[in-house]
């Protein structure tokens, strides 16, 4: 810790005064700057724009925003919007609870709704820790194909863009380096399914998408043995961090759904893309009800 001292050494008249209001200005200065994740916690997260590119970083394909937001009691939303400049679009929704190293953040329910450019419905997953039930959807001629599932989800089960909170967890309490951390992860491939995923970072290096020495970290399945055989067909995630802002979230590449669009997303920044965004068709499908679990 550096502890800086001032002495009230007499100059001027007025001139400690004007010193001490110059001093109090740029200390409420670099408060204000200093990056909102540096606070401890698994949510403290400030609304955040990206960039959609193509898997291999050519083309801007869209846009996203993601949100954190408390609700009651110690609730909280993740909430991402991805627009894609076809006009598709979806909208992640996942509550969690906690939000503290004494309190962990833990899921309580997701759903991701994945909609066509016309505003009519392709899919949708949701999940219920407290009902135990999973579902995934896909709409064919407008008509739904349900899978469900009755599922015991541990406590450590993390969903959609929530999985971010679990990898910031583990960088900024020294995860950093050639360690992993193993959770379980939500998803649909197609049916309704709790994968066990290991997540493993790389010393800082350059990333040509964003400017400093970032950590990445990769998500894969975790089956063990098996894992060559089953592991290609599996979702994959690569997330990079920026230590220099408390291990922000900057981007990373991941698909849509399951055998879906592959796609990277940058955190914007004011020298980045021009984003034309399709507009929203004024039509949306309502989405189905939950699901009943099959027997």
């Amino acid at each position: 810790m550096i502890v800086l001292r001032f002495g009230c050494r007499k100059g001027p008249r007025g001139a400690t005064p004007k010193l001490a209001l110059v001093l109090m200005l740029l200390l409420l200065r670099w408060s204000l700057a200093a990056p909102a994740t540096a606070i401890a916690g698994d949510l403290d997260y400030p609304p955040t724009n990206y960039v959609l590119r193509s898997i291999d970083g050519t083309q801007v394909i869209g846009h996203s925003h993601i949100t954190v937001t408390p609700g009651a009691g110690d609730l909280f939303t993740v909430r991402g919007e991805y627009h894609f400049l076809n006009g598709d679009y979806d909208i992640d929704e996942t509550t969690l609870r906690g939000n503290s190293d004494q309190d962990p953040s833990r899921l309580v329910r997701t759903h991701h709704v994945f909609y066509h450019a016309d505003g009519s419905l392709d899919r949708e997953s949701r999940a219920d820790v407290a009902a135990g039930t999973g579902s995934c959807t896909i709409y064919e001629n407008g008509r739904p194909q349900v899978s469900s599932a009755q599922l015991k989800f541990p406590d450590d089960t993390f969903a959609g863009d929530a999985v971010i909170v679990p990898l910031h967890r583990f960088l900024r309490t020294g995860g950093a380096g050639a360690e992993s951390v193993t959770f379980h992860d939500f998803n649909c491939i197609p049916g309704p399914q709790i994968l066990k995923v290991t997540a493993s970072s790389s010393p800082p290096a350059p990333w040509t998408y964003y400017p400093g020495e970032l950590v990445r970290v990769n998500v894969e399945p975790d089956f063990g043995w098996i894992n060559v055989v089953i592991a290609p067909f599996l979702p994959r995630i690569q997330a990079w961090f920026d230590p220099r802002e408390g291990w922000f979230f900057v981007g990373g590449e991941s698909s849509r759904y399951y055998k879906g669009l592959k796609y990277m997303m940058v955190r914007a920044t004011a020298a980045g893309p021009e984003i034309k965004a399709a507009p929203t068709p004024e039509f949306r499908a309502e989405p189905t009800p939950q699901a009943q679990p099959s027997s």
